[in-house]
């Protein structure tokens, strides 16, 4: 794929028609620290159209990237049953690569982050990946933060400073959440704190469960202990259950890793809830069921109770499509439904 001594960490971003998205990222991206040394790995799942909308704004007179010369082995990224095509670019100020791959259908998350871990396990030198949400804005620091909390705490799984882009001064999580068996649900960790607030990092790791998709560095060392994110998902669920497998390799949580993030541009998850698109209320409805059921099966009824509840408060939101949506999802997670959702196109 590429020389291995070319980079010590892959960054995977899936996208799936947002290119303005995966544009801001990476020209924040390029604004990193030198070290370590970093190759970008982005899966669109939108379809051929999608994908050369992609490539064609991040080599746009805004974007912040450069085509390649021809002498760059992109022969050895080869287009396969998942990957229809492949297009090697470079950052313009920074000495980084960028593959673009296009999905030969929607992978989901774990599926669009998979095909490039098939693909990086081949080759050999690089210490880890840095899994991104494509409207996520990391500081110049970020990546180096979250390598060196890997390497000192010996931590399979490190997780990010996560703060919300319209207002960089408060935590929308520190690392991650935790999860509530009671309630049957994640709870975010320093939700709402000021970013410099002084922090006691064993506790936080401590109580770590689940390391947010949005920013999540992982080990090569724990990746090949760990096994690649499950496909079962689709979306929703699919990093709470990763970080589940790699606890007993160690969560840790990298204050200095500040990343902003927009949140649900992609799947359409908005804060509203008479918003929220019909996939992303549906998904995460099922998926919720499936993750209680791997992990605390015991309290899988507990959990359809009350998802019973969190679904009809969409009809106190004047949103009953969406409850309707919601209480669609729970049947098929008890029915034991997992991957694409039967309407998904």
């Amino acid at each position: 794929m590429t020389d291995s001594d070319h980079f010590r960490v892959a960054i995977l971003i899936v996208s799936f028609r947002n290119p303005q998205d995966v544009q801001a990222c990476l020209t924040a991206l390029s604004r990193s620290t030198a070290e370590p040394r970093f190759d970008i790995f982005v899966c669109e799942n939108g379809g051929s159209e999608s994908f050369h909308e992609l490539c064609d704004t991040l080599m746009g007179p805004q974007g912040p990237c450069i085509t390649v010369s021809d002498d760059l082995p992109v022969s050895r990224v080869s287009a396969s049953a998942r990957l229809m095509e492949v297009k090697c670019l470079a950052l313009k100020d920074h000495p980084s690569r960028v593959w673009i791959g296009c999905a030969a259908q929607n992978l989901g998350y774990a599926g669009g982050v998979n095909v490039w871990i098939d693909r990086l396990l081949t080759i050999s030198g690089w210490e880890g990946i840095w899994i991104l949400n494509p409207d996520a804005e990391p500081e110049p620091g970020a990546l180096r933060a979250l390598v060196e909390r890997a390497v000192a705490g010996n931590k399979g799984m490190v997780g990010s400073t996560i703060v919300p882009s319209a207002n960089r001064s408060y935590v929308h999580c520190r690392a991650g959440h935790r999860w509530r068996k009671l309630r049957t649900n994640l709870a975010l960790i320093g939700l709402g704190e000021p970013v410099n607030r002084p922090i006691d990092l064993q506790a936080i790791e401590a109580a770590l469960d689940c390391i947010a998709g949005g920013s999540m560095y992982v080990t090569r060392a724990c990746l090949e202990k760990t096994g690649p994110m499950d496909e079962r998902f689709f979306l929703f669920y699919e990093d709470a259950d990763w970080s589940i497998r790699a606890k007993k390799h160690g969560l840790g949580y990298a204050r200095d890793s500040i990343v902003a993030h927009r949140g649900g541009t992609t799947i359409g998850s908005a804060r509203l809830r008479a918003e929220r698109s019909r996939l992303s209320v549906y998904l995460e409805s099922r998926n919720h069921l499936h993750f209680v059921r791997m992990h605390w099966h015991r309290y899988l009824p507990v959990a359809i109770f009350l998802g019973c509840v969190y679904a009809t408060i969409y009809l106190f939101a004047l949103a009953p499509k969406n409850f309707k949506t919601a209480m669609d999802g729970l049947w098929a997670g008890i029915k034991g439904e997992t991957g694409p959702p039967t309407f998904y196109d």
